[in-house]
């Protein structure tokens, strides 16, 4: 009889070791668990590793971003903005839109027409010298009666005399090419007519004396109706595609 009770005080102790363990056992899993959670947590958060001024680095850099595109807004707000009407702005691309319905072919032709020349000036080796350029200004201050009418000319037109000097370029470097590609002669006759068909503007001069003045005038004549010759028929054979 003792035997047997003995056995059954075993077998009454062995079970809450084994719920012991088996607590024990889901602890542990439970703190893996956390552990495991905690590492993800810490590596999908840089915050948490990096330094305490990570925060305020990143705000200083935002600030300064935008402090930086809000001073390029101003600075190139003319090529995205024309400007307001009542604080309402007008886009650039609006006035662009209107300008092209307005003056887009015209625009485009004196373009074609800009490089055009130039490939041709380029083609047939012709080129200005400066002081070309500068003795032609000198000639066109003087008929317009000196610097100051010159200068009051050229605000009228709202031009700059760096503009100027590019057009007188042009039209120099346009007039060797007219003159290399036609052979124009001025002849007495054209002039004698000329003078006889205008004397009123010449009351009270001799041919002699304005001989020279109306021979430069039926050339530059001559030249003009040239160009507009030699445009036409370079036109004609360049390979332009407008799509305005």
């Amino acid at each position: 009889m003792a035997k047997s009770t003995s056995k059954k005080t075993i077998t009454k102790k062995s079970v809450p070791m084994k719920e012991s363990k088996t607590k024990a056992a889901k602890s542990v899993r439970v703190i893996k668990k956390l552990r495991a959670l905690s590492k993800e947590a810490v590596s999908e958060s840089p915050s948490v590793r990096r330094s305490p001024f990570g925060f305020l680095t990143k705000l200083v850099l935002i600030i300064a971003l935008g402090s930086l595109l809000f001073l390029l807004a101003q600075k190139y707000r003319g090529h995205l903005i024309a400007g307001t009407i009542n604080s309402v702005p007008v886009s650039r691309y609006e006035l662009n839109q209107k300008m092209v319905e307005k003056y887009g072919k015209q625009t485009f032709d004196e373009i074609v027409s800009e490089r055009l020349l130039i490939q041709e000036l380029k083609k047939n080796k012709i080129s200005v010298t400066e002081k070309e350029v500068s003795d032609e200004m000198a000639k066109i201050v003087k008929d317009y009666g000196g610097e100051e009418a010159f200068k009051a000319a050229l605000s009228q037109y709202n031009l700059t005399e760096a503009k100027a000097k590019d057009s007188i370029n042009q039209s120099l470097a346009l007039k060797k090419l007219i003159e290399k590609s036609y052979k124009i002669e001025i002849t007495d006759e054209a002039i004698k007519k000329y003078f006889d068909d205008n004397k009123t503007m010449f009351a009270g001069k001799k041919l002699e004396d304005v001989k020279a003045d109306i021979k430069d005038t039926l050339y530059q004549q001559e030249v003009y109706a040239k160009t507009q010759e030699w445009f036409a028929g370079i036109r004609k054979t360049a390979k332009v595609v407008s799509f305005i």
